[in-house]
């Protein structure tokens, strides 16, 4: 019944649009609810976004897509938009994206990481839009609660909960916020596009900002480089890392905590949305990427702030 209602809301839509229903072709679609069609007989290079299932997406999305594009940025066009079916027509990319073209242009794999740098030093620059929300300590909190309840299980367990919140309290509230962005959150490799034939800043193409929030700088950069989706060696990290820092005026501790942190507080969080996802709706596949997740969490412990998070680690059969 659910396909049913699903498919007639995209018939409806592309009838009210004169789209050809039968030229829709399905493409990867990411962990969320979206869905993605490329439209392939279409005036222009298109595709139709889906976002039924989560519409109040759709106007974060359109938001801050404007946003974007009058700071220089690219974010893809919008030519149909329609909030009540929960759908838009946007601009395709095609397949620029950083992950299809790391596996083309391995040797060109450092120039593309820079020109991702790049941008999150414009755009750590930029004035704050008032519509924004702030990247707080309670959606924080909510984001480590998935990696409870899906991740690990001590959900029974009072006391550790307890004490897992205490450490994390302390981590996320020892942050410095002197300087606040827009944070895009998604900022990994299948979300970032080259197009080649754009000039200077519209050459990096994004996608998947509509969950963008207010809050500290080092938040993308750690998304980018510690991606679970694509090794990059911890001698990579270090040297893109240094590259960010080079061209930025940042305390050097502040910053380096707030990257650890934030950085290792995300890893949590994707270890629970993809158990989340194989438990609760059999999307099996991201559970490849915890290896890899698992890894790069290591790598972080290793700094002695996180020594109280290690010990309950280890008490409770993480590591």
């Amino acid at each position: 019944m659910k396909k049913n209602n699903y498919s007639s809301k995209i018939k409806k839509f592309c009838n009210n649009n004169n789209i050809d229903f039968k030229s829709l072709k399905p493409i990867k679609n990411d962990a969320s609810k979206r869905k993605y069609y490329r439209l392939s007989n279409y005036k222009k290079l298109s595709l139709l976004m889906d976002s039924s299932l989560e519409k109040n997406s759709i106007e974060n999305f359109i938001r801050i897509s404007n946003w974007l594009k009058s700071k220089g940025f690219s974010s893809p066009e919008i030519y149909i938009e329609d909030k009540g079916l929960g759908f838009l027509i946007i601009e395709d990319f095609k397949d620029s994206k950083y992950s299809t073209l790391f596996k083309k242009e391995k040797e060109k794999k450092k120039f593309y990481y820079r020109q991702a740098i790049k941008l999150l030093i414009i755009l750590s620059n930029k004035k704050i839009p008032n519509f924004i929300r702030k990247y707080d300590y309670s959606i924080l909190k909510y984001e480590l609660d998935i990696y409870i309840k899906w991740g690990l299980n001590v959900k029974k367990n009072n006391k550790a909960i307890r004490d897992w919140d205490h450490i994390w309290s302390n981590l996320l509230n020892n942050i410095s916020y002197k300087k606040k962005c827009v944070v895009l959150r998604d900022f990994h490799v299948d979300n970032i596009f080259y197009l080649k034939d754009r000039k200077n800043l519209e050459k990096i193409g994004l996608i998947d900002f509509q969950d963008s929030l207010v809050g500290h700088p080092a938040y993308d950069l750690a998304s980018l480089l510690q991606d679970v989706r694509v090794f990059l060696a911890l001698k990579e990290q270090i040297n893109l890392y240094n590259y960010y820092r080079k061209h930025v005026k940042i305390n050097k501790n502040e910053f380096e905590y707030a990257y650890l942190v934030l950085g290792t507080q995300r890893l949590f969080k994707i270890i629970g949305i993809f158990k989340k996802l194989a438990i609760k709706e059999g999307k099996v596949s991201y559970l490849k990427y915890l290896p890899r997740t698992k890894i790069l969490i290591k790598q972080n412990l290793k700094n002695p702030i996180f020594f109280q998070l290690k010990l309950w680690l280890k008490k409770y059969g993480y590591l």
